[in-house]
Formats: C-alpha cells, structure tokens, sequence
C-alpha cells in the first residue's frame, strides 16, 4: 500500500518544492484552485499533493497513525527529490507536517501550518470522535456532511467552491472517514514542541474559522521561533479551498525569506 501522490512541476529546475498535505475529509483536490493561482506568481516552485489513506486515490486502511505516516510521505518525497522541502498542511495535514518535522527536521526547509494547532485532543473531544467515527461507519459520508459543511463555507463562499466541497465530502470513503479520526484522536500534543522548530514557518489562519480559532493560531506562532502569522478575511476553516489566491499569494510571499 502506498499514498497517492500528485507533483506539478512549473519549472525544469524548481527553486522550492511544497509539500501540501490536505484537510479532512477531503483530498489533494482542495489544492488545485490555490496551485492554479500560485503557477501564476511563481515560476520556481513545485508542488507534490499527498492523498491521506483511503482518501482521494489512496488505499483505505482501517488503521493507521500520524505517528507512522512520516515514513510513508517521506517515501514520497523521495520519488522526486533528495533536497528540503517545505511541508505545508491544513487542519488534519497540519498534524500531518508536525508529525513530519519532528521525525525529519532535517528535510525540512520551511513549515506551512494553516487552521491547525499544535495540541492533543482533550478527553472530550476524544470521545466526540469516537461518536463521529461509528456515525461515519452507519451512515458513509453524510455524518461528514451534517456535522461539518457548515463549518467549511461562509455567506461569502463562490457558489462553484462550495458545491466542490460538497462534492468532494460526499466522495469520502466511510472507512478513511472513521481511520482518520481515530488517527486524529490519538495523536501527540506538540506545545512543548513548537520552541524546538528554528526552521522558518508560515502561520495561515481565517477570520471566521469556527474550528480552530485565529487567536489560537496567533499564539502558536507567537510559540514558534521564526514565523510569520496571516489572517484571511471572510475565509472559513478551509482556508486555501475558500480564499486560494490569498492563500496562494500568502504561500508566494513566505516563499521569498525561506
């Protein structure tokens, strides 16, 4: 078994390669109107887009950790290239890149952590996912849609995004559903971590993400050596998805100091 993976080259000797792990329950097609902005503002740069098991056109597992997928994605990365590369995730992929780094800071060049946060999930929050998990397994994709759509568009969203977010939740495979919230459920807390990364990080947080809060993603960046904190206005919780070009032009601009 291995993760799919998706790398668009836009130049024959990439400056920077990106490495974007996405949100749940989605898959590395959330990436592809944010990637189609970023061609446009840099000629330097390659992205590799990494499908998380049993979503997009990985295989499913009924279990599998954030712990162990490092080795995996670094397996990935290596089909393409030896140097650093910048890890950038959002939500479930930003516990995916923690877990990277603190397995390879080596390979790292740049972290890109994007509605996300570096604590475990409390007791509560545990079993809530739990609950999610077996309503995931009774109902398929549906218990992903009632209890998160919602959350993922605004008032604001351009009608054609929110349809795809819906499309693309609807496609969810029931049993990644339920894997990667126990994934989710038992993985590390990285506060006493974030001091310990020196490489240089991007902060990207939404005005209106209900999920993880911008003032817990500011002060995450406080924690972290050398970062550089943005909020998108009007955006929800799936912030490349919902704004792409100011996450694109975000990313681009991050890119310039790494």
């Amino acid at each position: 078994m291995h993760l799919n993976s998706r790398y668009l080259p836009t130049a024959a000797n990439a400056e920077h390669l990106v490495v974007l792990l996405h949100a749940f329950p989605l898959s590395s097609a959330m990436w592809d109107r944010m990637a189609a902005h970023l061609e446009t503002l840099r000629d330097d740069t390659a992205l590799l887009m990494i499908d998380f098991p049993g979503f997009g056109e990985s295989t499913p597992r009924v279990n599998w950790s954030l712990a162990t997928l490092p080795l995996e994605i670094r397996g990935t990365i290596e089909r393409h290239t030896r140097k650093k590369v910048t890890v950038a995730g959002l939500s479930l992929g930003g516990y995916a890149a923690f877990e990277f780094y603190r397995m390879n800071p080596g390979l790292v060049r740049a972290l890109v952590l994007s509605n996300t946060k570096a604590e475990a999930d409390t007791e509560e929050e545990k079993k809530g996912r739990m609950e999610f998990a077996a309503d995931a397994i009774l109902r398929g994709a549906d218990a992903a849609i009632d209890r998160m759509y919602s959350k993922f568009v605004t008032v604001d969203t351009d009608p054609e995004i929110a349809i795809d977010i819906r499309t693309w939740m609807s496609a969810a495979n029931p049993e990644a559903i339920a894997a990667a919230l126990r994934a989710m459920a038992a993985r590390d807390d990285s506060r006493e971590f974030l001091p310990l990364i020196t490489v240089p990080s991007l902060v990207i947080a939404s005005e209106h993400d209900e999920i993880i809060k911008s003032s817990t993603m500011r002060e995450m960046a406080r924690l972290l050596e050398n970062s550089s904190f943005v909020e998108i206005a009007s955006a929800s919780h799936l912030s490349a998805v919902d704004h792409p070009e100011e996450w694109a032009e975000a990313l681009a601009s991050f890119l310039d100091r790494v």
